[in-house]
């Protein structure tokens, strides 16, 4: 799934929580560690080319950070090591592990299948490629959905608490 629609996702899992942006941070993470810095690097060399990059022509180094970064087993050890330290579920981190969980069926063999369990294993699933319009379309509009519904609530329960206070008072 593209990096916008990974955020989106994470900040609707998470929105009711006080730590919604910074679980929406570590879910577009595994995307900005690996395909981000490429970009950054491309944009300050002057190379940004457009459209889908030759695998050739990728540096040996995103391979590894796509790899850690798309890892559950990469994940739940550093899940457990935070929780080792600090003796706390650090639960914006699971935003992390949503993100892998959507890559699986949204990546095809095509460009960048999810290794979900490297190093212990190369199996990768061949899904439906997230570039591919009619699913674009899906995911954006269930999105829209999920944000207008949000907004909904949202606003439902600040005129319950509006009516509630001018009852109080």
């Amino acid at each position: 799934m593209d990096t916008l629609a990974h955020g989106l996702w994470s900040f609707a899992v998470f929105h009711k929580r006080k730590y919604a942006w910074l679980a929406t941070l570590f879910g577009i993470l595994p995307d900005l560690l690996s395909f981000g810095i490429l970009f950054a690097a491309n944009l300050v060399n002057g190379d940004l080319v457009r459209g889908r990059p030759a695998l050739e022509t990728l540096p040996t180094w995103l391979f590894a950070a796509y790899n850690m970064t798309h890892s559950f087993i990469i994940f739940f050890a550093v899940f457990l090591l935070i929780y080792f330290i600090t003796k706390k579920w650090f639960w914006p981190l699971a935003a992390w592990a949503i993100h892998i969980l959507i890559d699986i069926p949204t990546h095809s063999f095509r460009f960048f299948p999810t290794p979900f369990l490297w190093p212990l294993s190369d199996y990768k699933f061949d899904g439906i490629s997230w570039a591919t319009g009619w699913f674009m379309l899906l995911n954006y509009g269930a999105l829209m959905i999920v944000f207008v519904r949000i907004a909904h609530n949202r606003a439902k329960k600040k005129r319950t608490n509006f009516k509630k206070h001018r009852i109080i008072h």
